[in-house]
């Protein structure tokens, strides 16, 4: 009963069974040296999830003490002691559902070369909560920056009996001759039985020899390694008709998989992370805090002038569930209020929260990321490998950055500014063949007045008072309000690093439509605009990111709805002396310890969504993420 419900929660991700041990677990080799899991789990937990003690004898068993494991959980999520595993365990946090902060790819990778180099039999064991996103992101970082191209498993212990059978008798299958072939041959005929713990067929080219260098671009590399992933964590369709799903399928992840693929090959812009070493001082009391994150040179800066949204025009049943959805959230949050019953419009605002990981943390993994790069000949270094002797800085250990929970016991995503629509010239309506009616959302930056304004409109839009929580089966904690302080934005536009990742979160009213994370840089002309005319100049001044809704993360619900989003974007000239927003340190209260009412909104409206939703498994996702 048990392996069953651990089978639904797997959903669409191949298992593991071990005959010899008689264990089923949520787990792949997708290498011979690189294995994903999900969550090894204690307690109730344990009865949906990977069993901590059964993850534990998997492993000795296979590998006896030549497995690390790479636990990508921040602690305020789900944790375990590191001598669960007999302390071979390195955390890496971030948030579920997130992509992570860049210079933690590198780190990540490094490590992982270190320990798979040591020996031919050790292998990494990567997991995060589901075993899918996170983990999957950081395993096709490190192939990214392997010398080699990644190869599928070849060694009998990556697979269980049914699927080393599988593979032994096609191989004899290919050495017969065609004409002596069956006529027809079942397709998965040895899977029919149990294709539960079968992974997908490779969708993209797989290297025919392990040992093979890489003589290929990184974008062919990315797509290569996206392939492989998948091929091994998803499991077999039951119909034919059926599409594999994507291992790593959330967009912003495959985003920042592009940046990383770009740092490796040398393709990022020049600026981005320091290029020179970062030397200790010989006073051994020195803390890598100390020392600057960047060389000299001021770090570049664009500004974020407007967003556009395109939308499909709301049928009057979805803007009927908007409305219900801001109605309960401001009667979750704000029964002191009066509600107003007045019929308008106010529920349809679109606005979006610009977020960033927290300024301490980056800065910190930026240091430890230039400190422990390998250097060479080439001036960036070598991104894949890490110098010789850089796991500790004077008595800093990189191994202990995260033992203290100091980011990741509490919040690790800070809002610090918003956009929005404001007036009605910044609403156009039009009419497309394909799309039908569309409107046409124009976002600027808001003021602490305009702000006050859109917010006062969406606390008096309680058009459903009489809709409560129980009736559609929300439960209190989903009652999250807009009200949490951000930096009031002044000018043209938001002041942004261009280096520095940034979160756009869309919402209409108080309803979650979805978010996405870019590093500017990567979609700006180069190089920056220098004072010194003598040295190359932008081609352009500015440019537009336009990502349709495929590209953006849980775009579901009334997300579903969102046709493209364009960011437009300018970069600062070196003379024009603006703050980037908000300045350093303004936002970095705890906001877990803010009152509820200080907090955004959360998944509730991708929760009613599910009322006329049939995509289950995504309606959780986005809610989850809403939540974030």
């Amino acid at each position: 009963m048990a392996d069953y419900i651990r089978r639904i929660v797997s959903g669409n991700k191949a298992r593991f069974r071990d005959g010899k041990l008689n264990l089923e677990l949520d787990l792949v080799y997708i290498t011979d040296q690189v294995i994903i899991m999900g969550f090894p789990a204690a307690g109730i937990e344990g009865l949906y999830r990977n069993r901590r003690e059964d993850a534990k004898k998997f492993l000795d068993h296979r590998h006896g003490k030549n497995y690390w494991v790479f636990n990508f959980c921040p602690l305020k999520e789900n944790s375990y002691p590191a001598d669960t595993f007999d302390g071979r365990v390195s955390r890496y946090p971030f948030p579920d559902h997130h992509a992570p902060p860049l210079a933690i790819m590198p780190l990540v990778a490094r490590e992982m070369r270190i320990w798979l180099d040591g020996s031919p039999e050790r292998v990494a064991v990567l997991h995060c909560k589901a075993g899918k996103g996170r983990s999957g992101t950081m395993a096709c970082a490190y192939l990214l920056s392997n010398d080699k191209l990644a190869s599928p498993p070849r060694l009998e212990r990556s697979y269980s009996r049914k699927q080393w059978a599988k593979m032994r008798a096609d191989e004899m299958m290919n050495v017969i001759s065609e004409d002596s072939a069956p006529a027809e041959l079942p397709n998965n005929s040895m899977l029919v039985e149990e294709h539960i713990d079968s992974p997908a067929p490779m969708s993209g080219p797989i290297s025919p020899e392990p040992d093979q260098p890489q003589q290929k671009s990184y974008g062919k590399a990315l797509e290569h390694v996206l392939s492989l992933h998948t091929s091994r964590r998803m499991k077999v369709p039951s119909a034919e008709s059926d599409t594999v799903k994507q291992g790593v399928s959330i967009p912003s992840q495959r985003r920042f998989l592009y940046y990383w693929s770009l740092l490796l090959s040398h393709e990022a812009p020049s600026h981005f992370w320091a290029t020179e070493p970062l030397v200790p001082l010989p006073d051994q009391d020195t803390t890598i805090s100390s020392l600057p994150v960047s060389e000299k040179r001021p770090r570049p800066k664009v500004r974020l002038t407007e967003i556009k949204i395109r939308m499909k025009e709301l049928s009057n049943v979805r803007i009927n569930l908007v409305r219900a959805a801001n109605a309960v959230i401001e009667r979750t949050n704000m029964s002191k209020s009066a509600a107003v019953t007045t019929q308008t419009d106010k529920n349809t605002h679109v606005w979006v929260s610009l977020a960033r990981y927290d300024d301490d943390f980056v800065d910190t993994l930026e240091r430890w990321e230039r400190y422990t790069r390998m250097d060479s000949k080439s001036g960036q270094g070598l991104m894949g490998r890490r110098g010789p002797g850089t796991d500790h800085f004077g008595k800093e250990i990189l191994s202990g950055l995260f033992s203290d929970g100091r980011w990741d016991n509490k919040k690790m995503v800070r809002s610090f500014a918003r956009m929005g629509a404001v007036g009605e010239q910044s609403i156009t309506k039009d009419k497309t063949e394909e799309d039908g009616k569309i409107k046409t959302y124009t976002l600027h930056p808001l003021s602490e007045r305009s702000w006050k304004d859109l917010r006062q409109d969406l606390k008096e839009s309680q058009e459903l008072s009489s809709v409560k929580p129980e009736d559609i089966d929300i439960p209190a904690s989903e009652a999250n309000s807009m009200y949490d302080l951000t930096q009031n934005v002044k000018g043209k536009g938001v002041v942004l690093d261009a280096g520095r990742e940034v979160r756009a979160k869309l919402y209409m009213g108080q309803v979650f439509m979805g978010w996405l994370w870019f590093i500017p840089t990567f979609h700006m002309p180069q190089p920056p605009p220098n004072s010194d005319t003598s040295q190359a100049q932008p081609s352009s001044m500015s440019s537009k990111l336009i990502l349709q809704r495929k590209e953006l993360d849980f775009a579901l619900g009334i997300g579903s709805s969102v046709i493209d989003v364009e960011i437009a974007l300018e970069w600062l000239k070196e003379n024009e002396v603006e703050a980037v927003q908000p300045p350093a340190r303004v936002n970095t209260e705890d906001e877990e310890t803010a009152p509820e009412k200080t907090k955004e909104p959360g998944g509730l409206g991708a929760t009613i969504e599910a009322i006329v939703s049939g995509d289950v498994t995504g309606i959780v996702e986005a809610t989850q993420a809403a939540e974030d």
